[in-house]
């Protein structure tokens, strides 16, 4: 008589049915995805790689719904680099550079006044949908989705805000805490971790002049974050490395 470990085959049924059930959110989420890329009256794409990437942050202060879907693109280097003369600080920026890549996420958006006035001191640069890359996440991760993606796009214009000037923060231009919280916070709801260690990695500049103003945010879009996630972004701040504190683009200097 062959015996059984019933605790055993209960514990291995219960994670076969949790993996198909997330699957099958996965699934969902994609298909949800696809199906308001298709529905939007617009035929606009905005790429967002900096506080953009934050939910919170583009629903409250640039009414954009719309859900943002991770991914690489090429041929451009974020860095800290674009200086906002209004605001008093500086935030990150994409230049172009054809040996490099950033993550972002795709968010079906109209640019309109409110949009651009948010990124003035940035300019909305065309994308080809060959320079983007679909990356595994929360929404969906199966290899069959790329196909999917690239047909979609293929029908959008996709934008990429391009910083107009290039400076390196200053005392009297600095890096707000929140301002980073808010790209990283974005890259945590939407692709955890990887995602935010990909933000960091990406970003080039990191030793710069930087002001803790959780407290009292003087960046004004900053997105509402929970403890939870201030934590885990702390932790991630803390592996900064030496290779991603330096400006290594010709623009920088």
């Amino acid at each position: 008589m062959r015996l059984v470990d019933v605790k055993a085959a209960d514990g291995s049924v219960k994670e076969s049915v949790k993996s198909s059930a997330n699957e099958s959110i996965k699934d969902s989420a994609k298909d949800s995805w696809l199906a308001t890329l298709a529905s939007q009256q617009s035929k606009h794409i905005v790429l967002g790689y900096g506080s953009l990437l934050s939910r919170d942050s583009r629903e409250r202060h640039s009414g954009i719904y719309t859900q943002g879907l991770p991914v690489r693109v090429s041929g451009f280097k974020r860095a800290w680099v674009t200086r906002s003369l209004q605001e008093k600080q500086t935030y990150v920026g994409a230049v172009a550079d054809r040996t490099s890549q950033l993550n972002a996420q795709l968010i079906p958006a109209e640019v309109n006044p409110s949009l651009r006035a948010r990124e003035k001191n940035y300019r909305f640069v065309e994308v080809p949908a060959s320079a983007i890359e679909h990356v595994s996440s929360s929404l969906c991760n199966q290899p069959s989705f790329t196909s999917a993606l690239r047909d979609a796009l293929s029908h959008h214009q996709l934008w990429l805000c391009e910083t107009l000037l290039c400076h390196h923060p200053s005392s009297d231009f600095p890096v707000s805490q929140t301002y980073i919280d808010t790209c990283l916070v974005g890259c945590l709801e939407h692709g955890g971790i990887s995602e935010a260690t990909a933000f960091i990695e990406h970003t080039h500049g990191w030793n710069h002049p930087r002001i803790n103003d959780r407290v009292n945010p003087v960046y004004p879009r900053a997105a509402a974050i929970s403890k939870q996630h201030l934590t885990q972004i702390d932790t991630l701040l803390k592996k900064v490395t030496q290779s991603t504190q330096r400006h290594s683009h010709s623009c920088c200097y």
